[in-house]
């Protein structure tokens, strides 16, 4: 029986060899291949391996352990003395190695191990709270997680909803594009009647609705109630009951009066400078109005003029504005400062309201100064070369440039003399203001509707619309007056005409509303800060 050399003894014949036969030849060794040599990389990858295993079954054993004693009573000893689950032969042995005394006799080496993979029949249990919770009764409800919560859907009642009016809607289009029953619509739109003018409703106009849900998909939704504003004074409300009947009612507000004040200084047009001051437009014609007897805007104003208002505005109780206030008081200064005016609102017994300046004179003349508001004087009276004759003659008036289809003003109260073609004047009207006084206004694009001889008109009533008819080379009025039938300069006779005066009882009124006014008109609140 031949014997196979192991690994020491091929070692031993290949090192130790005989001197007596050292010079002969000797037989190749046999070599056998028992297995590789483990190369250290492995080996410590299988020791980190097992290190992660261990620690991996000690927060496991750890987690069993606070579910079985209380947190009070653990300590780390017990921890450390708990029992570990031995992992079976069913473990991959090439991933999970069995700790071995040399795998934890180094644990400076270990690096953080992985999350676990955890299986479906792992529960982790979660972090315990900073205090115990209370333990439930057995008879409690169990309180549903947020996510469940969010994962229920809730059903939605009801909502309100505001719809405004666009161009070509009524009240019974827009339920019916909520998808309303048409009975429901027709019922709503029956009870709103009684209460309201469906038909003057403007563009705009909201609607408060407040809608029931359709209780399932087949289902339509339910009109319970729907509120109209449709001023600010007025509130309907249409209201469903429990048998399905509408009913409108109706709600008053109380107004309230409230003083507010404005001044800015003119850059650029009176008109931007108010604008940028809040002031309302309804408030600065009224002021244009009452000192364009004596002031020409576009001639007189200057940049750095300044301006002041107080008006009064009315209020609704719950905050909302009626109007946007009537002028009570102004102040305008012209020329660079060098001229100031003032003017109050008054009403004289047995008469309207006006303006009057401190001394208790009417800002309204015989004659209006301009009559175009806010016009630009283009052509003062006198000689001049004719820009379409070409020959120097008598400039019989003033013109005022404007753009086309500005309103022209009658000057004063009077009765029509002539409205139609007239030469070179184009359209033309001439008014008579008394025996001695008339006005001409020329080259109109149209004469306003029913001028015609014999018409009685008032200042400041519209006559006619700015045009370019007759001998003109643009749009602009042609202004005229005649004394005595002679032409003359109308703006010295309008700022020379007679006015009336306050006197007697109604000055003495005038004068306390006067003082009133000075005080107000430094501690009414500024102008968009005014509240009810």
């Amino acid at each position: 029986m031949s014997h196979r050399p192991t690994s020491s003894e091929q070692s031993s014949n290949s090192t130790h060899v005989p001197n007596s036969v050292a010079g002969s030849v000797a037989p190749q060794p046999t070599l056998v291949v028992i297995g590789h040599a483990e190369s250290s990389t492995r080996r410590w990858m299988k020791r980190l391996a097992g290190l992660g295993g261990v620690v991996l079954l000690a927060i496991i054993g750890a987690s069993v352990l606070d579910q079985e004693a209380p947190p009070s009573s653990r300590t780390a000893g017990d921890v450390a003395s708990a029992d570990l689950p031995v992992p079976t032969a069913d473990d991959d042995p090439q991933d999970v190695p069995a700790p071995t005394t040399e795998a934890t006799a180094q644990p400076q080496t270990a690096p953080t191990p992985p999350e676990p993979a955890f299986g479906p029949d792992i529960q982790v249990p979660a972090a315990p709270a900073e205090t115990a919770p209370a333990t439930p009764t057995p008879d409690a409800a169990p309180i549903p997680t947020q996510d469940s919560a969010a994962d229920t859907p809730q059903p939605v009642e009801s909502y309100v909803t505001i719809v405004r009016m666009e161009k070509g809607d009524t009240v019974s289009s827009v339920l019916e594009d909520l998808d309303f029953a048409p009975e429901e619509v027709g019922k709503a739109v029956r009870a709103l009647s009684s209460r309201l003018k469906l038909t003057r409703l403007q563009v705009g106009q909201a609607l408060t609705l407040e809608v029931r849900a359709p209780s399932d998909d087949d289902a339509k939704p339910v009109l319970e109630a729907l509120t109209i504003r449709p001023d600010a004074r007025r509130e309907i409300t249409l209201r469903r009951d429990d048998e399905g009947a509408y009913s409108a009612a109706e709600k008053i507000f109380e107004v309230i009066a409230k003083l507010a004040r404005a001044s800015g200084t003119v850059d650029g047009s009176l008109i931007a400078s108010a604008d940028d001051a809040g002031v309302p437009r309804a408030a600065l014609a009224e002021m244009v109005r009452a000192f364009s007897w004596d002031v020409n805007f576009q001639h007189d104003m200057k940049v750095g003029d300044r301006f002041a208002i107080l008006i009064e505005q009315s209020w609704t109780t719950d905050g909302r504005l009626v109007d946007s206030g009537r002028l009570l008081w102004a102040e305008l200064t012209t020329g660079a400062g060098r001229q100031t005016y003032s003017i109050y609102r008054f009403r004289p017994h047995g008469g309207a309201d006006s303006f009057y300046d401190a001394n208790g004179r009417s800002v309204v003349k015989a004659l209006l100064r301009t009559p175009l508001n806010l016009s630009r004087i283009s052509s003062h009276f006198g000689m001049r070369r004719h820009p379409v004759l070409g020959f120097s003659r008598m400039h019989r008036g003033i013109d005022f440039a404007a753009p086309p289809g500005t309103p022209i003003l009658a000057a004063g109260d009077g009765q029509v003399v002539q409205a139609g073609r007239n030469g070179g004047y184009g359209n033309w009207v001439k008014l008579r203001h008394s025996r001695s006084l008339a006005t001409g206004y020329a080259h109109m694009s149209r004469v306003a509707r029913g001028m015609r001889a014999g018409k009685r008109v008032r200042q400041g009533q519209v006559i006619g619309f700015v045009g370019s008819t007759g001998l003109s080379t643009g749009p602009h009025l042609h202004f005229e007056l005649h004394r005595n039938g002679t032409p003359v300069n109308p703006l010295t006779v309008a700022r020379t005409a007679l006015r009336a005066s306050l006197a007697g009882a109604d000055l003495a009124r005038f004068k306390t509303i006067v003082a009133q006014v000075e005080r107000a008109r430094t501690s009414a609140d500024v102008l968009g800060t005014a509240q009810p």
